[in-house]
């Protein structure tokens, strides 16, 4: 049976984990929220500059279109989120019941 300071040990890395998942995810959020900024400034600045009607129609429709693509990519970053937040939290206690099977074989 373990120990309860190696349980503690599990728990902190198991932390740490998630920690640093939370932290990455947080970074990509901040960089597509930068590229949303970015692009919205840019799409202004182009309805300021365009001269007919079928220019905004355009400057629109690709404006709306990256959106969407920024849109997906934080639906990727959230789903990745989540598929990596079990592993990363399981991690320590996998690796530690591989090394115990192997001690008692």
């Amino acid at each position: 049976m373990m120990e309860t300071r190696e349980m503690s040990r599990l728990y902190m890395n198991a932390a740490s984990n998630v920690a640093g998942t939370i932290a990455d995810h947080n970074r990509k959020s901040m960089t597509l929220s930068s590229a949303s900024a970015l692009r919205s400034c840019e799409y202004i600045a182009q309805l300021a500059g365009a001269k007919t009607a079928s220019e905004v129609i355009e400057f629109s429709g690709a404006h709306y279109r990256n959106q969407l693509n920024l849109l997906g990519g934080y639906a990727d970053n959230l789903v990745g989120l989540v598929c990596k937040m079990p592993k990363d939290v399981a991690e320590p206690f996998r690796t530690r019941a591989i090394v115990a099977s192997c001690v008692i074989l």
